[in-house]
C-alpha cells in the first residue's frame, strides 16, 4: 500500500475508524425502505448518487440513464444506496420486477415498451455496433481502471474525487486498486505494463474517432444504442480524467470525439450542471420522475 511504511498505529487505528464508520453508512443506506414509485416508471439504482464533475462516477449508470432519456422513458433515480440481488449497480425496478446490469436494463426496457433505436441500421451495421459496444464496455474501460489507479501520476486527481479523504484516503486507493489489478488480470489486459495497456487504449481511441469521422451519431445521422455506451465512457474519459494523457491524446489528435460528446451531451444532458454536486445549481434529484407525461394511463 502506497504510504503505509510512514503510518503511525495511532493514524492506522484512526483509518479503521474511518473504514468501520463508511462500512456502517453503505449497510444503513442499503436497508434504507424502498423508494415509492409509480407503476409504470423505471426505477434506476445508483449506489454512490451524483457525481462530482459528472451526473454519475461510472459510466455504467450514465449509459442507462442516457438510454432512457434519449427514449423519453419515464424514469426516477433512487440514490438511497440500495444494492441490486447481485451486488451489482447500476439496476433498475420496474413495478414488480428487477433487472441487474445496464446491458440488461435496456432489453429489458425495450422489450417492455417496445423500443428499438437500432430499427434504422442494417443487420451489418448491428453487427458493426455490437463488435464496438464490445470494444468501449470490454476492452476500452479496463484501460481507463489501470490508467486511474496503477498509474501513481493519476494520485492527485483521484485525491479530488475520492469518497474519503487524508488517511482515509489510501485505505479506499488500496482497496479499489486491488479490485482493479484482480479483475484486469483474470481478463488478460491488467497483466500488461501500464504503458502496454495506454498503447491498447490509443488503439481503441484511435478506432472509435476514424469510425466516427464526421457523422453526428456513431452509425450516422440517427441515435442508436451504442451512442449511449460512448457517451457514457466518453464522461469518464474527458471529464474525470481531466489532466491525463488520455483525455490530452484525445483533444489533440481526435477532437471529433471531443466535438461528438459536446453535441450528445446538448441533445440529451442539458441539465447537467445541476446533476453534478461541485455546481452551485446542484439538485438533489433523488425521487424526481423524468418524462412523467409519457406514463401510458389505464
Amino acid at each position: 500500500m502506497i504510504g503505509l511504511g510512514t503510518w503511525t498505529w495511532v493514524g492506522l487505528a484512526g483509518v479503521g475508524a474511518l473504514l468501520c464508520v463508511g462500512v456502517g453508512a453503505f449497510i444503513i443506506r442499503s436497508r434504507r425502505r424502498k423508494l415509492a414509485a409509480p407503476r409504470d416508471v423505471v426505477v434506476v439504482h445508483h449506489f454512490f448518487g451524483r457525481g462530482l464533475v459528472v451526473p454519475s462516477k461510472s459510466p455504467f449508470p450514465m449509459k442507462l440513464e442516457t438510454f432512457l432519456r434519449m427514449t423519453k422513458t419515464p424514469y426516477m433515480n433512487d440514490h438511497s444506496g440500495r444494492m441490486s440481488t447481485k451486488g451489482k449497480t447500476p439496476w433498475i425496478e420496474y413495478n414488480d420486477t428487477q433487472v441487474t446490469d445496464s446491458q440488461f436494463c435496456i432489453e429489458f426496457i425495450k422489450k417492455k415498451m417496445d423500443i428499438d433505436l437500432n430499427r434504422s441500421l442494417s443487420e451489418q451495421q448491428k453487427s458493426i455496433a455490437r463488435a464496438f459496444l464490445k470494444l468501449i464496455e470490454e476492452n476500452f474501460y479496463w484501460t481507463m481502471c489501470i490508467e486511474m489507479f496503477c498509474n501513481e501520476d493519476n494520485i492527485p486527481l483521484l485525491k479530488t474525487q475520492a469518497p474519503l479523504k487524508g488517511p482515509g484516503f489510501w485505505l479506499y486507493y488500496w482497496f479499489v486498486k486491488r479490485a482493479i489489478k484482480n479483475a484486469t488480470w483474470g481478463h488478460g489486459i491488467g497483466r500488461h505494463s501500464v504503458d502496454e495497456v495506454w498503447s491498447i487504449a490509443q488503439g481503441d481511441i484511435e478506432a472509435l474517432s476514424h469510425f466516427l469521422g464526421n457523422k453526428r451519431y456513431f452509425m450516422g445521422d440517427e441515435p442508436s444504442e451504442i451512442d449511449c455506451s460512448l457517451f457514457g465512457m466518453l464522461s469518464l474519459l474527458l471529464v474525470s480524467m481531466q489532466g491525463t494523457r488520455y483525455e490530452a491524446f484525445t483533444k489533440q489528435h481526435y477532437p471529433n470525439l471531443l466535438t461528438y460528446f459536446q453535441r450528445m451531451k446538448s441533445a440529451y444532458w442539458a441539465d447537467w450542471d445541476t446533476l453534478i454536486t461541485s455546481s452551485e445549481s446542484f439538485k438533489n434529484d433523488h425521487g424526481k420522475v423524468y418524462f412523467a407525461e409519457n406514463v401510458v394511463k389505464k
